[in-house]
């Protein structure tokens, strides 16, 4: 939710308007200031806005910063954990083949085993026929031939017999040496799968602990969101009940605008009737006293509210004052008003009687205390009571920073105070 859009347009139209075409020095530099004066009023209004709508605002604006570094948390362990349960299969998947190649290699060192007891058994046979004919049975054989022919045929017989004995010898020799070799693999193979085993016992621990933190990324995400939705009724409340508290204000400022009209018109006639007959009307010179010595921290006129995005007019100026700080009468004239008002907080509002032929008051609110009281008469630069406007403070109205809300009226309506200052 976008809370400030028609202050980020105003602003950027303000600056683009700024500084768009060629313009001469002066121009540039009053361009700039009312820049500046823009801002600063935007800034201004915050101290004007109810606490709760700007504790509201500031929730929202804190959930929505962190949602998106949550979620992003939530995709990186969201990624790793894939990653990991990925690597979790394809170890699986290896760790059998691995134990496939174990058993294999067992089977192959069981029928080695088997070959050499047989032939150690073939062995032991012709060991035993050997004894038995005391060594000399192959010689027996050759020489119990009865022709020529018959000697050469079984001394074929007996060499043959003889290499067949050395043929068995080798074999024996080949698989004891295989299964020396089939052992040595089979260590191998055994060390490989508990290896694989270890890996994936820390695997599978990583991927309990990457679950368990994909969990809490995702409720953290959850609960900001929570935050969100709920910051966001909040906003609405507050929204509609800063601008019920504008509409006080305005109802306010009308009974107070309907008061001053009628002293005004009032004023004006007893001005003409005193003319009429001769006598001389006394009338201010038109110009009215800074209340304070402070800078203005927001001008009078329309502007848009940066939170609530209402279009609506500030009736006043504002200078940045401490709280404390003496308020003085800007002209002579009779108190008319000095209570605890909505939205004005103390306000005190002085008749000036008529001036530049129309009839003028000014008003002072968010005050600390009063020096005056309602019919008292003042004279200009009277200390009339103590600036107020901070958090909490009694007297402060809708304000929430410290600072005196200055007010003309002319004829009982608004107008900018710096045309009279």
């Amino acid at each position: 939710m976008r809370l400030r859009p028609a202050l980020t347009l105003a602003v950027i139209a303000t600056l683009v308007l700024s500084f768009l075409g060629p313009a001469h020095a002066d121009d540039e530099r009053r361009r700039k200031a009312r820049v500046d004066a823009a801002m600063n009023d935007l800034r201004h209004d915050m101290n004007e806005t109810s606490r709760e709508l700007r504790a509201a605002v500031n929730a929202l604006k804190r959930a929505e910063s962190k949602l998106p570094a949550a979620r992003a948390r939530v995709a990186r362990v969201h990624g790793k954990l894939v990653a990991a349960q990925t690597r979790d299969r394809m170890l699986g998947e290896q760790l059998q083949v691995a134990i496939a190649e174990v058993d294999r290699a067992r089977d192959q060192i069981k029928d080695t085993r088997g070959d050499i007891r047989e032939t150690e058994i073939l062995i032991g046979r012709i060991a035993r026929s050997t004894y038995q004919d005391g060594g000399m049975g192959e010689l027996a054989v050759v020489l119990q031939s009865q022709s020529p022919d018959d000697f050469a045929t079984r001394l074929v017989l007996v060499q043959n017999a003889m290499r067949s004995e050395g043929n068995v010898l080798g074999d024996l020799a080949e698989s004891k040496a295989n299964l020396a070799a089939q052992k040595a693999t089979l260590v191998a193979k055994r060390e490989q799968v508990e290896e694989m085993k270890r890996a994936q016992e820390e695997l599978v621990e990583k991927i309990q602990g990457l679950e368990a933190e994909a969990i809490e990324a995702k409720e953290a995400v959850q609960a900001l969101i929570a935050d969100r939705e709920s910051a966001l009724a909040a906003v609405e409340r507050e929204k509609a009940a800063e601008e019920a508290r504008y509409a006080k204000m305005q109802a306010e400022s009308q009974r107070l605008s309907r008061i001053l009209a009628e002293r005004a018109r009032q004023a004006r006639l007893a001005a003409a009737r005193a003319r009429a007959a001769g006598r001389s009307v006394a009338s201010g010179s038109g110009a009215l006293a800074w209340p304070v010595s402070a800078g203005i921290t927001s001008s009078y006129g329309m502007r848009t509210h940066p939170v609530t995005g209402v279009y609506k007019l500030h009736d006043g100026t504002d200078f940045g004052v401490g709280c404390g700080t003496p308020v003085r009468a800007a002209a002579s004239g009779t108190v008319i008003q000095a209570a605890n008002v909505d939205g004005y907080g103390n306000q005190l509002v002085i008749d000036h009687g008529v001036m530049r032929g129309a009839g003028v008051a000014t008003s002072y609110s968010h005050l600390m205390s009063f020096s005056a009281g309602p019919g008292s008469r003042v004279g200009r630069g009277e200390v009339i009571g103590y600036s107020g406007g901070a958090a909490g403070m009694y007297g402060a109205g809708y304000s929430t920073g410290c600072h005196l809300h200055f007010m003309v009226y002319v004829n009982g309506g608004t107008t900018d105070p710096m045309g009279w200052l």
